[in-house]
């Protein structure tokens, strides 16, 4: 198997301890998610989940998923797998001065036959994309959600 990680990279306008806690609550990944992929189902105690992810040509693989280590606010990792295909995944987050470096990295450590196929077809290359996706959602979402509780406490003093 390729061990080469699948990864992008972005900038979040917000401080590191506020991505952190956004990441870190899994039912905010929802947020995130674009018509490629979808959160179907979270464990009760909200550590893992279920993800559906669309691709080109109507394929569709369904991924469970669960959070392994938590190093905050700098980093949270996790296993996914489907059948005999497993991968880590792992969001680092760096200090920045205009906020955070998001890092979002997934590593096949193991590949069933038809992974191995679509990794080789270039699925790699697609799930890059959908990685930079995401960190543009989480960016365009962190800062939505800071811009609204700058301005709760505004519109409560004038009520």
């Amino acid at each position: 198997m390729n061990p080469e990680p699948i990864e992008a990279d972005g900038l979040v306008p917000a401080r590191r301890e506020a991505v952190f806690a956004f990441l870190a609550d899994l039912a905010n990944h929802w947020a995130l998610a674009d018509r490629w992929v979808e959160v179907v189902s979270l464990t009760p105690a909200h550590d893992g989940g279920r993800v559906t992810v669309r691709g080109p040509l109507g394929l569709r693989r369904t991924v469970d998923t669960r959070v392994d280590e938590v190093e905050a606010p700098a980093r949270i990792e996790g296993t996914a797998r489907l059948g005999r295909t497993r991968a880590v995944v792992r969001w680092e987050l760096r200090p920045e001065p205009r906020g955070t470096r998001v890092n979002l990295v997934a590593t096949v450590l193991a590949a069933g036959p038809i992974d191995r196929l679509l990794l080789a077809a270039g699925a790699r290359a697609w799930l890059r994309r959908r990685f930079t996706v995401t960190l543009n959602h989480l960016s365009q979402t962190v800062a939505e959600r800071q811009a609204e509780a700058a301005i709760s406490p505004d519109r409560a003093a004038r009520a």
